[in-house]
Order: C-alpha cells, then sequence, then structure tokens
C-alpha cells in the first residue's frame, strides 16, 4: 500500500461542510493529512458536521472549473449556485481588455489535481505576478499575489454559468455574498484580503470586484469560501505544506528531456471543466472561441465539447496523476452514446445546431485507452460500468460501416458526405482518401486505419472482458481480432509498395485499386498485429526513407516529398500527436531497437522545444520547422511525451512495469512517482538500460 503520496480526490468529490464553523468561530483548518496517508486514486472520506447558524449541508466542488476563467477560482454549491474569482490579467503579453481575452492561449497553471495548490505565472501592466492559491478546509480556498513591480490588480467576481446567481455587497476588508439556488437556499460567502483593497466595487448585484494594490515588498494574502473563513496565517501554513506535498510526489521527470512527464501532468490537471447542465467536470481538448464557438466571454461555459476520440486520450493522460479526473473524463463521453451504439464526433457541443454529431464518429481508441488507464490504476468496477457501452461501439461499426459487406469497414457518415466522412476520419482533410467516391453512407474504400483500429479495439476488448470474468466474449474477441487481421492481410497488403494501404472498390463491392498517397495510416496495421515477418521490415523501411517519413520532426501527416507536404496546412503536413501515438504503438510491438529510440527521441524533443521555450502543448507541430502549428494548448499534444514513458518500460501481466530489455536509448533518464497496478514507481534509464523500483513510503 503506497502510504506517502497526497490524495488525488475524485474531479467531482463532494466535501460536506455547514454554513459555518462547528463552534461558530473562524478557526484554521487542520493540515491535511491525508496527503501523506492516502495513495493517488482513492477517495477522501467525507468531513460531515452541523453549522452553529444552521443545519445545511453545502456539497462543494472547488477548481479552475471555468471555461473563460483558467486562472480563475470556482466554488460550486450543490450543483445549484457558484462563485468565481478570477483575476484580471494581460493574455500573450500586451495590454488586453479583460472581455478580449483569447483564453485559448493561455499557458496551464501547475495544478495538483485536488486543488490543494494551484500556481500561475501572470502579466498585468509591466509586472510580473506570482499567483498561488489552494483549497484549504472544506469549504475555502487561501491564495497570496506576489509581484516584482508595484501594481494595481483587480479581482473580478462576475457571473458564472448559466442559472448560477450569486449577489455581492462591500466589506471593510473585502466582499460578503450570497449565492441563491433555485430551491431557495441562501449559501454564504465571503473574500477577505490582506492588506485592504484600494478599491471596492459591490452593491447587491450578482457581480463585484476588488482592486488589490500589489507591492513587491510583500505578499497580498487573500481567504475566501463558503461560511465563516479560516484563520489566513494557518491556512497559508497549509498552503505551503500542500505545496510542498506535491512537488515531492508529483510525477515528474529529469535528465537529457527535461521533465516531460511533468509537462503531461500540468496540461492535464489545468483542462478540468464544469458543466452546470450535466454537473459533470471532464477533461477538455482547450479553452476559448474556438472551443466554445463564441466569444470568449459570451459563449456558453456550459458547452465544453466531448470530442471523441480526444476524450479517450485524455483519459489515458491524465491517469497518469488522476485517475479518478481520467475516468470521469471517460465516463462523460460514453454518456451520450447514442441508441445505435455511435459515440459522436462530437458531443455537448454546438456546432451547426447540434448538440451530438448523430451522423458520424471517429476513430475507436477507446479500449485501449481505457485498457491503458487499468493497467496503471486497476479498477475493476469502472471496466464493468463502462464495458457495455464499449461494446456496443465496437459493433457499431461493422453494422454501419461495411458498405459492400466484405468484412472491411470504410469511414462514412449518415449525410453521405465526403467531407463528413473524412470529418469521421479525425484527419480532417487529409488527402489519404483522395480519389475514393461516396455511396450512400459509406466512403467507397477499405481503410487501413479504420480496419487496424477495430482489431486493435477487439484485441484491448478481449483483455477487458478477461479481466472481468467473461471468457465467451473474450474468446470472441480474440478471434475477431485474429479474422479482421487476416482480411487486412489478404486485401490491404500491396505487394507492389511494400506497405499496407486503403483500397477502392467499385460499384458492384468488388475491390478496386489502391490508393498510394502515404500518411502515417499506412502504418497502422503494425500497431493491431497484422503485419508479420516480411511484411514488418518492408512496412518499417517506409520509416527509414529520408524521402518519405524520416526527418528532423517526425511523423509528417503526408510523406516529404507529397505535393502538399510545402504548404505545412493542417492534416496536410503537419506532425499530429494522436497519429505518432497510434504509429508508435506499433514501432514499439515490431520495430528493432534503433528505430525504437528514434522515434520516441524525436517525439520527445518535438514537445520539449515547444514546452520548454513557450511553455505550449501544441495540437500539432510543424514538420518542417518543429515549432507548435495551429492551436498551442491542445491536451492532447501531451501524447508526444507519454511515448517516451512507453519507451522504457511496459506493463507486465500483473501490472508490474515490465522495463524495456533493450531501449536503443543512450541518453539518462530518471522518472518518479510512475503508476502502474496502483502503485508509484521510479523508473531510470542509463545507457541502454532501465532499472525500476517502488517508491518508498515516508
Amino acid at each position: 500500500m503506497i502510504t506517502k503520496l497526497y490524495i488525488i480526490t475524485m474531479l467531482c468529490t463532494c466535501l460536506t461542510v455547514s454554513a459555518a464553523y462547528p463552534n461558530g468561530k473562524a478557526e484554521a483548518p487542520k493540515v491535511n493529512t491525508t496527503f501523506l496517508s492516502v495513495g493517488r486514486g482513492k477517495t477522501m472520506s467525507t468531513n460531515k458536521f452541523s453549522g452553529a447558524d444552521t443545519k445545511k449541508a453545502y456539497a462543494i466542488k472547488v477548481g479552475t472549473y471555468f471555461a473563460h476563467a483558467p486562472y480563475g477560482i470556482a466554488i460550486i454549491v450543490n450543483d445549484a449556485t457558484g462563485f468565481l474569482i478570477d483575476p484580471d490579467w494581460e493574455c500573450r503579453g500586451g495590454k488586453t481588455p479583460y472581455n478580449e481575452r483569447d483564453v485559448a492561449l493561455v499557458t496551464p497553471a501547475e495544478t495538483a489535481p485536488d486543488y490543494s495548490f494551484v500556481q500561475a505565472e501572470l502579466k498585468h501592466e509591466g509586472a510580473a505576478i506570482r499567483f498561488t492559491w489552494g483549497r484549504v478546509g472544506e469549504g475555502a480556498v487561501v491564495g497570496t499575489f506576489e509581484t516584482d513591480k508595484a501594481v494595481r490588480l483587480t479581482l473580478r467576481l462576475p457571473a458564472t454559468w448559466p442559472h448560477f446567481h450569486a449577489i455581492y455587497k462591500s466589506a471593510p476588508d473585502g466582499i460578503t455574498g450570497q449565492g441563491i439556488t433555485p430551491g431557495g437556499l441562501y449559501v454564504p460567502f465571503a473574500l477577505r484580503v490582506l492588506p485592504q483593497p484600494t478599491e471596492i466595487a459591490a452593491r447587491g448585484a450578482g457581480d463585484a470586484s476588488v482592486t488589490l494594490a500589489l507591492t513587491p515588498d510583500a505578499p497580498t494574502k487573500f481567504v475566501a469560501g463558503v461560511g465563516a473563513l479560516p484563520d489566513i496565517e494557518a491556512s497559508l501554513k497549509v498552503l505551503k505544506a500542500s505545496s510542498d506535498a506535491y512537488q515531492a510526489h508529483r510525477t515528474r521527470a529529469e535528465g537529457d528531456w527535461g521533465d516531460f512527464t511533468g509537462a503531461i501532468a500540468q496540461n492535464m490537471n489545468a483542462s478540468r471543466i464544469y458543466s452546470s447542465d450535466n454537473a459533470r467536470v471532464a477533461h477538455v481538448v482547450g479553452r476559448g472561441w474556438w472551443i466554445y464557438y463564441q466569444s470568449p466571454i459570451d459563449g456558453n461555459p456550459d458547452l465544453g465539447p466531448y470530442f471523441c476520440w480526444d476524450s479517450f486520450f485524455n483519459g489515458a493522460l491524465a491517469c497518469l496523476e488522476d485517475p479518478t479526473g481520467a475516468r470521469d473524463t471517460v465516463r462523460a463521453v460514453l454518456s451520450l452514446q447514442t441508441p445505435e451504439g455511435m459515440i459522436g464526433n462530437f458531443s455537448h457541443w454546438l456546432f451547426d445546431n447540434q448538440y451530438v454529431s448523430t451522423g458520424r464518429s471517429q476513430p475507436p481508441v477507446a479500449a485501449m485507452c481505457v485498457w491503458k488507464m487499468h493497467e496503471r490504476w486497476p479498477d475493476k468496477k469502472f471496466l464493468a460500468e463502462v464495458y457495455t457501452r464499449l461494446v456496443k461501439w465496437h459493433d457499431w461499426w461493422p453494422k454501419y460501416r461495411d458498405g459492400n459487406h466484405n468484412g472491411l469497414l470504410e469511414w462514412g457518415s449518415a449525410n453521405g458526405e465526403f467531407w463528413a466522412a473524412l470529418l469521421e476520419t479525425g484527419w480532417d482533410d487529409t488527402v489519404h482518401f483522395d480519389g475514393a467516391a461516396m455511396r450512400g453512407t459509406a466512403m467507397m474504400a477499405d481503410a487501413v486505419d479504420l480496419n487496424a483500429l477495430w482489431s486493435t479495439d477487439a484485441e484491448n476488448l478481449a483483455l477487458i472482458a478477461d479481466a472481468l470474468g467473461k471468457k465467451v466474449d473474450a474468446k470472441r474477441f480474440r478471434d475477431e481480432h485474429a479474422a479482421m487481421n487476416k482480411r487486412i492481410n489478404d486485401l490491404l497488403w500491396n505487394d507492389d509498395l511494400g506497405i499496407y494501404c486503403s483500397r477502392k472498390w467499385n460499384e458492384d463491392g468488388r475491390m478496386g485499386e489502391f490508393l498510394t498517397r502515404l500518411t502515417p495510416m499506412n502504418f497502422y496495421p503494425l500497431m493491431c498485429g497484422a503485419a508479420q515477418g516480411e511484411r514488418v521490415t518492408r512496412t518499417l523501411q517506409w520509416l527509414d526513407r529520408e524521402d518519405k517519413f524520416k526527418g528532423e520532426w517526425i511523423l509528417p501527416t503526408v510523406a516529404f516529398d507529397d505535393p502538399v507536404w510545402h504548404g505545412q496546412n493542417y492534416w496536410r503536413g503537419h506532425v499530429w500527436p494522436p497519429a505518432n501515438y497510434l504509429v508508435w504503438q506499433g514501432v514499439m510491438r515490431c520495430a528493432p531497437a534503433a528505430l525504437r529510440a528514434e522515434f520516441a527521441r524525436k517525439s520527445v524533443l518535438l514537445f520539449m522545444r515547444n514546452w520548454n521555450t513557450k511553455r505550449q502543448c501544441g495540437e500539432n507541430y510543424r514538420s518542417d520547422t518543429g515549432d507548435t502549428g495551429n492551436h498551442p494548448h491542445y491536451t492532447w499534444g501531451a501524447l508526444l511525451p507519454l511515448i517516451g514513458v512507453e519507451a522504457l518500460v511496459g506493463t507486465a501481466k500483473d501490472f508490474t512495469p515490465l522495463p524495456c530489455a533493450n531501449t536503443g536509448l543512450a541518453e539518462r533518464l530518471v522518472l518518479r512517482n510512475i503508476p502502474f497496478g496502483g502503485k508509484l514507481y521510479s523508473i531510470e534509464a542509463r545507457n541502454g538500460k532501465v532499472t525500476v523500483e517502488a517508491e518508498k513510503p515516508d
């Protein structure tokens, strides 16, 4: 049992508090010793008590949960009312009015998964401000602002989610407020600042502000929360202890690649969004107008999209440090599965007047990601909870995406439009399927990528079925995996080129010519184990050709000699982390050590060159310069450093870490607090040799 680690509480854990502390006085919260006594993934027990002035109890969530306020502190009560404390800061350099910030450009704060410690670096009117805060006690937060020069900073308390209401009044040292629930419950709230604010604007309305005079000689301190507030100085000691605990026990790396595992956690821990329409907290790919499809302030903060394969990758990434949050994200995207079994391209969004894209899906990576989560933090109850939905999606594909009934699958769309079928691939503007027509809802091309993904899905569903004791199901999925691999080899192997290709079919359903615009999709049969023997060797040779895919920055999403590569436009030349990660599954499975090492090294260093210099986790990266491509902050960018973790250690059948016998890597790398089988391990690589040791308890 792990005894030294900080607790990672459930993202939606309800902490029960009263409107006042038990004796009716403001008290100092006790140091939260659960950080040092409970392992990651365990849920902290609820501490219930009655207040002196009311018998009402509150269920509270605290975090950076408001879509338009990545550095704001959201306090949500009973999923019925909420408060937001949002510092006014400048985005991306120059002065930016508060209502014109594009928060999609904001660097993620360093965030403990339970919000016991959060630290952000702000720029405001030429000053560099360090904003540190954390949750203390049951319903309060405490924090500080430190600055390198004198500056005035406004804390805004704007309206939050639709149908959440609060009113605020001024107090000598801050603000007093009340949240009002639809059921008529008035929830007391207070914000206190030391030294006193220079200006307070709160007149009984649903928004307020407090202006602080920050000076470099001493930090400005604040405490806020529901009910009577704890002592600020004692709370700051708790914050310091929480900071020390997180720094000591967080997922991190050191050595020749830098802290590439810490970067995964930092990006994922800062990406959780709360939605009042369904009372869920889930990892969303980013923030800002391009996510909410409206202006950053006026857009509906409830409608953080559950993009399909993005969400499952988020689960695989988040589980390094936050397994409960990872599971909640998977629950969120599965919750809007259609009656037919499809997981939509998007759901919980408003795009083209659709809340769920019921006409198209996206790449089936769910079972793979859920199994990877289980390997790190085994949870049979969760597997049983999601199993039926995973199987239903798996079975949807052959029923709705086999237009010529030959057992191979095609991408498609209910509206029969080619552009919509391309969106289903996840590669929105790929040239891979150029020349293929549509017939009905199906693209007239058996897709090499989709069939390999579906085969991989069957392989992982067999593992899940085994874990749940479903032997008949496990055999069924293994049979499907073998049968699909045979069809891939019989019909999609292009012997003239020496690589697997998608293949058109004719109006009568018979197989036609191969599609030979090469992309990373052509390597996917390595992932599912379809490629064997000489076909592995011939396929991998394409990765070693400098005119195709071997370059300083890999993998381009079209070959380097493709006519569209020079345009570096989206999926027509950029490096996309999900493509690298899926190809890596095949490289890891069957490539020689030198190729595995090169692939892992280049993937991690591409990410780290942008993370170290600009703190960016990109949606994609240019394969000509190595710079971030379209959106600078997008969660699945962290799949690139995850490749580095998997290059060193696999997972044994008993979920213990299995060091790679021959990594091909000469670098010195040290990874700390990496989960396997519900325990944390230290991993060290030196001169190609990997050693693993269980983290020692305090």
